[in-house]
């Protein structure tokens, strides 16, 4: 939403009120302009003086006027900034961790969690923050999150750089020796599964869908079995 500045507002009601302050009200008489010229000319130049004053004296308020229009209309909201530096990782996404309750991740995040689909009174559903920027979806089994999925549209690397539109070439590259490759048979493609050596971590996994191109048209990282499930919570 753009804003006209304040400044340039209070020049442009300066000017119409100048202008009216000169503008003739009534037609007079050759004899009544001789007789009136230097009272209206003294009048004029008050008037002029007197609504500049007004004006430069609402100048004072036009730094708080700002703020106050700025505060409310942020430039971006809550769910875009939460991820605006966010990577993805075995154990999460920016403040979020899996492992934690649906309200242990709206806190973390600062933002409502949209549920999706219909099966919300099961054992597993999908969640989507509220955020313009980021296609995410965050798999809720038994109350706690246990899986980020990471769909098209969505700009978020993981902490060693891959993100969706990165090739497998560049996959093995960033993960060497790490990469447990599998046919997917839904894209033609591959499922390309991180498998941590950090004994700490043996419970998460890191899996990239690519297509038959060899690009990641999505990802996803969470705790094993789950984040295998191809179909998510089906």
């Amino acid at each position: 939403m753009k804003r006209i500045p304040l400044i340039g507002s209070v020049a442009l009601v300066s000017g119409l009120l100048l202008i009216m302050a000169n503008y003739p009200v009534a037609q007079k008489s050759p004899a009544q302009e001789d007789t009136s010229s230097s009272q209206a000319s003294q009048t004029t130049a008050h008037d002029t003086l007197h609504f500049l004053q007004i004006a430069a004296k609402s100048l004072v308020y036009f730094p708080k006027m700002e703020r106050a229009l700025a505060a409310s209309y942020p430039e971006s909201s809550t769910g875009d900034r939460v991820f605006q530096d966010a990577a993805i990782t075995l154990l999460g996404v920016g403040p979020l961790r899996i492992g934690m309750t649906l309200e242990e991740a709206t806190n973390a995040l600062g933002i409502p969690l949209v549920p999706l689909g219909s099966n919300l009174g099961g054992e597993c559903a999908y969640y989507q923050p509220d955020t313009n920027n980021q296609t995410l979806g965050l798999m809720v089994v038994d109350g706690f999150v246990i899986r980020v999925d990471v769909w098209p549209g969505s700009t978020l690397p993981t902490l060693s750089g891959a993100k969706i539109g990165s090739t497998e070439t560049e996959i093995m590259e960033m993960y060497p020796g790490q990469i447990e490759a599998t046919p997917n048979p839904y894209t033609k493609g591959n499922f390309l599964t991180l498998m941590p050596s950090d004994p700490q971590l043996s419970l998460y996994r890191l899996v990239f869908e690519t297509n038959e191109k060899g690009s990641v048209v999505q990802y996803r990282t969470g705790q094993f079995p789950a984040v295998t499930w191809p179909d998510g919570c089906i």
